[in-house]
């Protein structure tokens, strides 16, 4: 008589970054389908709806880790298995959603969990839209003052507080350099920086040309004050992290000047 081929030892998925990425689309469909999931329709052990979705979940996990693997192996039970253990003559309907909706609840936090994984290993690694995003900040050589101010929130996530509190570090550095202490915001920037008589300036204003560009560089910093800070000093908005990245490297060249401009 044949023997049967012994199973090999499961093995690390090790999986790939571009598979890590093309497998949260389908943990989503999951945790998805878990939710949407009607406890209260389901009518006796083994119902159909919910054995379809224990297939589907295992397919699922098959297909992102491969099925003979540590991480197949180590997720399968607390993903897969939403039916009650094992039927028994008495058990009651009652005892039966009971048990299906704890599972559900299990397996998507299971899931969630892969995910997270994924997402922090991506992340780690600069593949996420964030992450790249962080890399290019850490490449930036931001003004100091900015750079206090927005270090710890950007790195955080929160960006529009970044982008806010950018401005707000900008707003007393012209107050520092100018010397003028009893204005803020807008009236600060058209004070300071006016064309007509500044109180600091960004070259000699020897001609037409040089007053366009003091005019143009007043602008700028009213700008930043109008568009970037007081939005988000009077409501919440939801900053992605490359725009915010882009508002901060603006404002920290607009310190830059200020630092360059003369009494």
């Amino acid at each position: 008589m044949s023997q049967k081929p012994k199973k090999s030892e499961p093995v690390e998925a090790n999986l790939s970054f571009q598979q890590m990425q093309a497998a949260i689309p389908k943990i989503d469909r999951r945790i998805k389908d878990l939710e949407n999931l009607d406890i209260n329709s389901i009518t006796k052990y083994g119902d159909p709806t919910v054995l379809t979705l224990e297939k589907t979940l295992e397919a699922t996990l098959a297909s992102i880790f491969g099925t003979n693997t540590v991480e197949y192996e180590r997720y399968r039970h607390g993903v897969t298995s939403l039916n009650p253990g094992s039927w028994w003559p008495d058990i009651t309907l009652g005892e039966i959603k009971q048990s299906v909706s704890e599972s559900v609840t299990e397996s998507r936090q299971q899931l969630e969990g892969i995910k997270a994984i994924f997402l922090e290993e991506l992340g780690d690694a600069g593949q996420t839209s964030s992450g790249k995003t962080l890399k290019a900040y850490e490449g930036l050589e931001l003004h100091p003052a900015i750079e206090r101010a927005v270090g710890n929130l950007f790195k955080d996530g929160h960006y529009s507080n970044a982008i806010e509190d950018a401005v707000k570090a900008l707003n007393a550095l012209v107050r520092m350099n100018s010397g003028i202490d009893d204005k803020d915001g807008i009236a600060l920037m058209e004070f300071v920086f006016s064309s007509k008589s500044p109180v600091l300036k960004f070259n000699t204003l020897a001609d037409t040309s040089d007053i366009d560009e003091q005019k143009g560089f007043m602008m700028m910093f009213s700008g930043a004050v109008a568009g970037l800070r007081n939005p988000r000093a009077h409501k919440i908005i939801k900053d992605d992290p490359e725009m915010a990245l882009e508002f901060i490297a603006f404002v920290s060249l607009l310190a830059k000047l200020a630092d360059k401009s003369s009494k």
